[in-house]
């Protein structure tokens, strides 16, 4: 027994040694410097960095997006210039970073029509006495928690102000990502050393390698990677695997957490955060999956089942007057139900009460059990995060509220549910500023100049169409996970505009399956 114990020892020890060995050449002889071009924690880790340092010849050096982050940066025609900054920053720099979900990074556009990009020709023709750099930080699907180890990355690169709009996701990552986030501590250290060697990064560089990812069902071709984690949408419009209240109390308290943890991160190093309030699409989306109270008997539901049915009857005749009473009556026995909210909410526009149209628009969101968005309890949170850490607060859902068409705040803004529209990120960076100058910062606002003025987006958009087939490809996949009855048309205009479009005939064949 001693001598298997033995031999067993030795053979451990021996592939440890030529593991270890194959580990030192590699660095010796300088092989796999680069970063890995894959991260296994998918943004869980700070192993593998957010930015990575480029040298071209004949040019300063730069930080770039690293490929781990995004496949497009493996690709040099790709890749885009918001993306990227000065490795050495100029003496007159004033650096700003923005950082949140796609909603930030600019989805459906490319990162030239993002907020962050217009804040940059605001600032730019506002300050004249400093070059301005507004760094787009935003990645497709993150939420919070992964945001914070790029915060923490980002302090490093002489930051002047951290511009945050996130809270969009925070629903969405604990059921696709739980192999990650259930994995025991220990092992995951271990596996944060592991994916550090010098022998992972050739690997990576040699393999496309998705060790930590999970396919889905989705297959959505250019969208691949991005969209995997929305299967979880898909599942909970079908009333899979719904949120707790305990694990909604959770995010909150983690989402209000993280937020403090990024304006520390800031403050260290003498930088602002500035934190934006959330908006979305609230009066022309409506929520996906709609609930009853848990403790509602056969009778109530009968009883609310009759009022529905008859207050539908008369919408369908054009009688909302006569209908709300009836929705009421049903509000009284749940008013839980966000289908029925939000129906209450269209007949209050129809009849020109804005007003409180505008709160039931707002309530159904909310009740929305999915959930698609952010529930708005995140923006008092936001308001007292910022208070709290001293952040530069600028409420851009008061904003898009006080200039949306009845101030509804609907598809006037946003392509889908989340992203917004062209105007929308232009409205957006106007508030920005405007928030920074009434702060005086960086200076004080009587050397800020005037005269900017954003293009018009209704010409941007004509004269580059593609921009309204993402638009349209955008709220396809954003209607297929919900899903919603307007898909079909959508997909018909889609391939109207665009031909060849490869997610349009994607729509087309899920809404034919059986599943849906």
């Amino acid at each position: 027994m001693l001598s298997r114990v033995a031999a067993a020892v030795g053979g451990l020890l021996f592939g440890i040694a030529v593991v270890a060995a194959f580990e030192l050449l590699l660095r010796l002889f300088g092989i796999a410097e680069d970063a890995p071009r894959h991260d296994p924690f998918s943004g869980f880790s700070s192993v593998v960095r957010t930015y990575e340092l480029e040298t071209r010849a004949g040019e300063d050096p730069i930080y770039r997006l690293s490929p781990a982050r995004s496949k497009a940066q493996r690709d040099p025609n790709r890749r885009e210039a918001e993306h990227e900054f000065a490795a050495i920053k100029p003496a007159n720099g004033f650096r700003v970073f923005v950082i949140g979900g796609s909603s930030s990074q600019g989805v459906p556009y490319p990162t030239g029509n993002s907020f962050a990009s217009w804040l940059q020709r605001r600032l730019s023709a506002s300050l004249p006495d400093f070059r301005v750099e507004v760094i787009n930080a935003g990645l497709s699907g993150y939420a919070s928690r992964r945001l914070v180890p790029i915060v923490q990355e980002i302090a490093s690169y002489q930051p002047d102000a951290l511009v945050v709009y996130m809270g969009h996701n925070e629903w969405a990552e604990k059921k696709y990502y739980s192999h990650l986030l259930d994995l025991d501590p220990r092992l995951f250290r271990i596996l944060e050393w592991g994916y550090q060697t010098r022998i992972y990064a050739l690997a990576s560089g040699l393999l496309d390698l998705e060790t930590f990812k999970r396919p889905t069902d989705l297959e959505l071709p250019a969208e691949r990677n991005a969209a995997q984690m929305f299967g979880v949408v898909r599942g909970r419009a079908s009333g899979e695997n719904l949120p707790t209240p305990r694990e909604l109390e959770y995010r909150d308290l983690l989402y209000e957490h993280n937020l403090m943890e990024m304006a520390n991160s800031m403050r260290s190093v003498g930088a602002r955060p500035v934190f934006l309030t959330l908006s979305q699409n609230f009066s022309d989306w409506p929520p996906p999956l709609s609930t009853h109270r848990s403790d509602l008997d056969a009778s109530g539901l009968a009883a609310w089942d009759r009022y529905v049915a008859e207050g539908r009857r008369l919408v369908g005749h054009d009688r909302c007057e006569a209908a709300l009473p009836l929705f009421e009556k049903a509000t009284a026995i749940d008013d839980t139900h966000a289908a029925l909210q939000f129906e209450i909410a269209n007949c209050l526009r129809e009849l020109g009460r804005f007003d409180e149209a505008r709160v039931r628009y707002r309530l159904a969101s909310d009740l929305d059990r999915v959930p698609q968005g952010a529930p708005t309890q995140f923006n008092a949170i936001i308001r007292r995060a910022a208070e709290a850490s001293d952040a530069l607060f600028v409420d851009i859902d008061a904003r898009l509220t006080q200039v949306s068409g009845e101030q509804l705040v609907g598809d006037d803004l946003f392509t889908d549910f989340a992203h917004p529209k062209v105007r929308t990120h232009q409205l957006i960076a106007a508030a920005i500023a405007e928030g920074m100058r009434e702060a005086d910062f960086p200076v004080p606002s009587a050397r800020w100049k005037s005269g900017y003025v954003d293009p018009d987006p209704d010409q941007i958009i004509a004269e580059n169409p593609e921009l309204r087939v993402l638009e349209l490809q955008s709220r396809l996949f954003a209607c297929l996970l919900a899903p919603r009855d307007e898909c079909e048309r959508e997909a018909r205009q889609t391939l109207a505009l665009d031909p060849d479009n490869p997610i349009a005939p994607l729509v087309q064949k899920k809404l034919a399956s059986p599943q849906l």
